[in-house]
C-alpha cells in the first residue's frame, strides 16, 4: 500500500509541475509574461528616479524573485522525479550475463528516462541562472533605493544647518 500511496503522489506531484514549468518556460522564451520574470535596472542615464519610482522598481524585482525562486524550486523537484524514475527503469532492467550485457540492456531500457532526466537537468541550470540574475536585480534596486534615501536625508539636513564640518572626510 506505501508504494501505491508513493506512485500517486508522484503522479500528483509530476502532474502539478509540467504547466508551471511550461508556462515559465513560454515566459522565458518570448511569451507576455517576460517582464514577471525579468527586471531591468534603470541604465545610468535613468538615475534620477523618484523614491517612488524606485519603490516601484524594489517592488517589482522582489516579485520577480519571488517568481524565480518558486521556478527553481520546482525545476529541482522536477530533476528529483525525473532522476528517481531513470533509476528506476535502469535498476529494474538491469540483467544479463556479464557486466556488459546488464549495463546494455539498463541503458536501452531507460533510454526515455534519461533524455527527460538530461532535461529536468537543464531545466534547473536555466532556473538557477534566473533566480540568481533575479536576485542581483532585487539586491541593487534595494541598494539603489537606500543610496537616494540617504543622499535625501543628507541633503534635507544640510538645508536645514545641520550639516557639521567635522562630518566630512578629506582625503
Amino acid at each position: 500500500m506505501p508504494d501505491n500511496n508513493q506512485e500517486h503522489i508522484q503522479k500528483l506531484l509530476s502532474a502539478f509541475l509540467g504547466p508551471e514549468i511550461t508556462q515559465v518556460i513560454n515566459a522565458y522564451g518570448s511569451g507576455d509574461n517576460y517582464k514577471k520574470y525579468f527586471i531591468e535596472i534603470p541604465e545610468m542615464d535613468n538615475i534620477d528616479l523618484g523614491v517612488y519610482d524606485l519603490a516601484n522598481l524594489v517592488a517589482k524585482t522582489s516579485n520577480a524573485f519571488g517568481r524565480a525562486t518558486r521556478f527553481a524550486g520546482m525545476a529541482r523537484a522536477n530533476y528529483k522525479l525525473a532522476e528517481g524514475q531513470y533509476k528506476r527503469v535502469y535498476k529494474k532492467h538491469r540483467t544479463g550475463k556479464n557486466e556488459a550485457e546488464r549495463e546494455a540492456a539498463a541503458l536501452s531500457a531507460a533510454e526515455k528516462e534519461y533524455d527527460a532526466m538530461v532535461t529536468a537537468e537543464a531545466l534547473v541550470n536555466l532556473a538557477e541562472s534566473m533566480e540568481m540574475s533575479s536576485r542581483i536585480a532585487s539586491e541593487s534596486a534595494r541598494k539603489l533605493m537606500d543610496k537616494v534615501q540617504s543622499m535625501q536625508i543628507a541633503s534635507a539636513r544640510e538645508e536645514k544647518g545641520f550639516h557639521n564640518e567635522k562630518e566630512s572626510i578629506d582625503f
